[in-house]
């Protein structure tokens, strides 16, 4: 026995034999060594590098010496008594540690044996190793940490969790936190960057599910949340990072694991198969699978304390305001080029980083809508403000609103921002800079691989294996492979879920904020609160509340846009989940958008409310053009409170993106109108819909001369506008075709050089595209004043819009049947959608359906420009050949009918042929029968002329000064002159004959 002269830690022996110490055997069963070398217990015997003893209980301090010494054993071999365990052997520190803290509590809990003193024994140990790791060199504890993670993935065994916890505590008890937490970060941000590297060799398949378990040791216990501070810190770029360096930390290798490429520039790895509609349920529940862990870990970063919460929101604030330049309009269309690819986050991530954000706002969702606790004001707050007012997005007073504020007006704002409100704004935002683009890119990449398609078929029929035809079906591979991985990336049905439900929240709180009543709006003024907090599903009264809060001013246009592009993209998907969509988010979203739909006063950009009449397309049961499902179930056109003001809405949006300041160009508003014609087709077969319709047009007639023309008004003068453009580009373009077509087929263009004739070929499928889309629009548009005339006539016949009626049929028929038809003859008309048949019977049903009103006839019959007595016998042995045999009798009356006006007429213009020049309209040279006065040129023109002019242009055409019909003045003098002088002539024809 060693001597206490020989051993200074033998003067620990008599304390222990004093005092309540630590029991020997407890000591050997837990830190499997031993000072007692006459032992039997299979451990190490420490009896020479610290005492020898054979007492039954050890002191404290004899513990505590006895371990540290333990610790420091470079070789454990050597002290090994009889057939020492390995886990007695283990030398490394931590390891061995975490194998007698687990001992220890297996022990306390099966014997009820107070553990207490060895207990801390371990933990000031593992503190000491934590924070002096160079005490244990060459140890790596980042490394034991490692293995003890990767060992333990049994969820029911909380032991290495709990070791975790408490050394962490016991660390950030001993020194200040800002030393542990720099401790904490030597030891586990080389093991959180060896995560990083394994996680960037990962892709979707090959994910292992122990990464996010790893992770969660950080994140999963609140007595540490330092631990979580650490992780965010660890996987924050520097404050000024651009985009695509956020795909360079460590939440941002794990959202970039997609069925999309890692980095915009990278390959696909997914969908090699040549087979355009196909989706794999596999690869959705891989990708479902791991966009909900990601949103676990991040959750858990959230709740797991207010500094974590903090940095995790600055994360996501920062990381989207990096990535504001993917929202850019160039963005989608050069998102391959280097520059882009190099300054933002790669598809992959961003659309990750929506499924991550939107299953945040799950709670914001039906049923809790805790999306009524969302402010509208969160959009105002200055960037000096944000930080006191818990604003952690960058830049949001910079988004363009739905209403605009006045230069240097201050807008509300809020006390304070709840998490609710920011991760709302945050979803919005992420989703803009993320689905938007990727969806832009998806209709861009499908219409590549459309021509590219159309190109390989016609190399092929000439020369199937030439290098060309081998690099075009290269490319329709590669194309094929880019819209599969979009789609099924933008079609995942748990996150299309979360999305719809997601958008459903955001159409009700959109309903909510812009139906707040008055008296609601001040007692939030006093409270600087201004979400809504309750759902009052109140009813749409009239086209625009009766009070619209000024926070509108501070509601950002992206939650609209979003709302759409998602409700749009649905239909360009072969997702049967839209089928079978819940109803009440049905309800949700009609109401929102036929709210703001045909409201300026909500909403003042005409884009974004005809964007809703696409959004509003999707909700029509019937099949819908471009779209793969099937039949979808909705009653909201037959049983919503509010359907009935759908028409007037759609009239509303139609008439803006065509009025002064608020033009939009030509081919946009035609894109614009055709969903709003499907709606009106589909609105027609409901007799309480026609009836909205009938009754906007009385409202009309009844308001000729308001200030303000009708909506319906302005409304059949645009139908009226946009079938003549329609139909004369079209003749125009197929008069082309027919000349190009011709050139090819005589061999002219095998004479020319190979880029001419390749100028040629596109010219010739440019030319076919645009005659394509003008012929299908002309043809809806002649469709739906087919429709309306069937039920609705006077308007049509009212002498400011009958002569441009009648005009327009006549020029339209004219070209159809008449003898220069023959130069539209084109090969293949269905290539073009040109059906000139169809169009024929359409304008003869309108003829039919307008021909009991005389004016309508006389107006047919005066048109100088295409009507002769032989246009109707064109038409009727056209109509003949096509199978319009049913109409032939009812327009040959008609024909019978104009041709005996129209010679009544010619009489009566030849009496009135020498009218003095005072008593013309001098903008069309015809007699006035109504003469007013324009206010502010003092020029004199007939009613029915300045009444046409303005329904287009509200201004004086002879100055451009404003003008509205109210302003011109009845020159009663003149009138009654010109009635004299017609009667002076009729009466003296009369005596004469």
């Amino acid at each position: 026995m060693t001597s206490i002269e020989e051993n200074p830690f033998a003067a620990l022996l008599q304390e222990g034999a004093n005092s309540d110490g630590v029991p020997h055997k407890l000591v050997e069963e837990v830190l499997l060594f031993t000072l007692n070398k006459a032992s039997s217990s299979a451990v190490l015997c420490l009896a020479d590098v610290v005492v020898e003893t054979s007492e039954e209980m050890l002191s404290e301090d004899l513990v505590a010496h006895a371990l540290f010494e333990r610790l420091m054993l470079a070789e454990t071999s050597q002290y090994a008594a009889g057939n020492a365990s390995e886990r007695a052997m283990e030398r490394r520190a931590m390891c061995y540690l975490k194998g007698a803290f687990t001992r220890c509590g297996l022990i306390q809990a099966e014997r009820k044996i107070d553990c207490s003193k060895i207990l801390a024994l371990i933990l000031n140990n593992a503190s000491t190793c934590m924070r002096q790791p160079d005490l244990f060199a060459p140890q790596s504890f980042g490394a034991q940490w490692m293995e003890m993670f990767e060992q333990d993935d049994d969820e029911h065994d909380t032991s290495t969790q709990e070791f975790f916890i408490r050394v962490t505590c016991k660390v950030m008890e001993e020194v200040e936190p800002i030393e542990a937490l720099g401790a904490l970060k030597a030891i586990f941000y080389p093991v959180l960057t060896e995560l990083q590297k394994n996680i960037a060799k990962l892709n979707l398949i090959s994910m292992k599910k122990n990464i996010f378990w790893i992770l969660g040791y950080f994140v999963r216990d609140k007595r540490a949340a330092v631990l979580g501070e650490l992780l965010i810190d660890y996987t924050t770029p520097n404050p000024r990072a651009s985009g695509s360096e956020y795909m360079d930390t460590l939440l941002g290798s794990l959202l970039c694991i997609s069925i999309l490429p890692k980095t915009q520039t990278g390959k696909y790895e997914f969908f090699q198969e040549l087979s355009i509609n196909q989706t794999d349920d596999a690869l959705w529940a891989l990708l479902s699978h791991h966009q909900q862990s990601i949103f676990l870990l991040v959750k858990q970063l959230l709740v797991l304390s207010p500094e974590t919460k903090k940095k995790t929101l600055q994360w996501l604030g920062n990381c989207l305001d990096a990535n504001v330049p993917r929202g850019h309009l160039w963005s989608s269309i050069n998102a391959s080029t280097e520059q882009t690819a190099h300054s933002t986050s790669s598809d992959a991530f961003m659309t990750n980083l929506t499924a991550v954000l939107v299953r945040l706002c799950a709670p914001l969702c039906m049923p809790s809508l805790k999306v009524l606790l969302v402010d509208p004001t969160y959009c105002a707050v200055p960037n000096k403000d944000r930080q006191a007012k818990g604003v952690s997005m960058l830049r949001a007073h910079t988004e363009t609103c739905l209403l605009t504020s006045e230069e240097g007006d201050e807008r509300l704002t809020a006390e304070k921002y709840n998490f609710v409100t920011e991760i709302f704004y945050m979803t919005h935002k992420c989703f803009e800079l993320s689905n938007i683009p990727c969806i832009e890119r998806f209709v861009r990449v499908l219409r590549e691989l459309q021509n590219t398609q159309m190109a390989y078929g016609e190399v092929v029929n000439s020369d199937p294996n030439s290098e060309v035809a081998k690099n075009l079906f290269r490319m329709i591979r590669d194309q094929i492979q880019q819209v599969l991985s979009i789609k099924n990336t933008l079609a995942e049905p748990t996150n299309d879920m979360y999305l719809l439900k997601f958008f459903e929240a955001s159409a009700i709180w959109l309903t909510e904020i812009a139906m707040l009543p008055r008296e609601i709006y001040e007692q939030c003024l006093d409270k600087r609160d201004f979400s809504p907090q309750l759902f009052r599903n109140m009813e749409l009264l009239s086209d625009t509340p009766p009070f619209v809060a000024p926070y509108m001013q501070s509601v950002p246009e992206s939650i609209i846009d979003n709302l759409s592009a998602f409700l749009n993209v649905a239909r360009k998907l072969n997702g049967e989940q839209y089928i079978n969509i819940y109803f009440s988010a049905h309800d949700a979203f009609f109401k929102m958008i036929i709210l703001f739909m045909g409201s300026s006063a909500l909403v003042k950009n005409p884009h974004l409310r005809a964007k809703l009449a696409e959004a509003l397309e999707f909700l029509l049961p019937s099949r819908i053009m471009g779209s793969h499902r099937k039949t979808f179930v909705s009653h909201v056109f037959d049983n919503h409170p509010d359907r009935l003001k759908v028409v007037r809405s759609l009239l509303n949006v139609f008439v803006s993106i065509e009025m002064t300041g608020q033009s939009v160009q030509f081919e946009q508003k035609f894109n614009y109108r055709r969903p709003m014609y499907a709606i009106m087709e589909f609105l027609w077969t409901k007799p309480e819909h026609v009836q909205c319709f009938r009754d906007l047009a009385v409202e009309a007639e009844q308001n000729m001369d308001a200030i303000e023309p009708p909506i319906f008004l302005r409304f059949i003068n645009l139908l009226i506008n946009d079938a003549i453009f329609l139909l004369d580009e079209s003749l125009s373009n197929l008069e082309q075709i027919k000349q190009l077509q011709q050139a090819q087929a005589n061999g002219e263009w095998d004479r020319l050089p190979h880029t001419e004739r390749e100028q040629h070929m596109t010219n010739l499928q440019h030319l076919g595209m645009l005659a394509r889309f003008d012929n299908i629009i002309g043809r809806d548009t002649i469709n739906l004043l087919k429709l309306l005339t069937s039920k609705i006539k006077s308007i049509f016949c009212h002498n400011s819009m009958v002569d441009r009626m009648a005009a327009m049929l006549n020029y339209f028929l004219l070209n159809l049947v008449g003898p220069k038809k023959e130069r539209f003859k084109v090969k293949d008309k269905k290539e073009f959608e040109f059906d000139p048949a169809q169009t024929v019977i359409e304008i003869s049903h309108i003829y039919i359906n307008l021909s009991s009103d005389e004016s309508f006839c006389l107006a047919v019959s005066q048109d100088g420009r295409s009507y002769s007595e032989q246009l109707f016998s064109y038409a009727e042995s056209i109509l003949i050949r096509i199978g319009g045999g049913q109409l032939i009798g009812d327009m040959s009356e008609f024909a019978v009918k104009v041709a005996r006006m129209g010679a009544q007429y010619k009489e009566e213009q030849e009496l009135l042929a020498d009218a003095p020049e005072e008593y013309l309209d001098p903008i069309i040279s015809t007699l006035m029968t109504d003469p007013v006065v324009l206010p502010s040129s003092k020029v004199t023109v007939d009613r029915s002329t300045i009444a046409r002019h303005l329904l287009s242009d509200q201004t004086d055409p002879f100055n451009r000064e404003p003008l509205t019909m109210d302003k011109v003045k009845s020159n009663e003098a003149l009138k009654q002159e010109i009635e004299s002088w017609i009667q002076g002539k009729r009466d003296a024809a009369r005596s004469n004959s």
